[in-house]
């Protein structure tokens, strides 16, 4: 699976947990999704760091091979 929509998941799935208590407890809407966000960011910075680190190391990687097909693609037209 790709490792950002991975990531992308578990954070969709940690704000949805942290909504569903707040709305129960919290009346006012956007208090209860303000708190939400800020809850699911803090735990998301412990909970979710080795899906982080693999998404950031697959965006590398994939740069990595764009910044190297572009140098290849540059070298064909220069004619070296």
């Amino acid at each position: 699976m790709n490792p950002t929509l991975a990531y992308l998941g578990a954070r969709l799935g940690l704000f949805v947990a942290c909504v569903i208590p707040a709305l129960l407890f919290i009346d006012n809407l956007f208090l209860a999704l303000t708190l939400s966000v800020v809850v699911s960011m803090i735990l998301s910075m412990v909970l979710l760091k080795k899906l982080r680190e693999a998404m950031i190391t697959s965006i590398d990687g994939r740069i990595k091979e764009r910044r190297e097909a572009k140098e290849k693609l540059r070298k064909e037209f220069a004619g070296e």
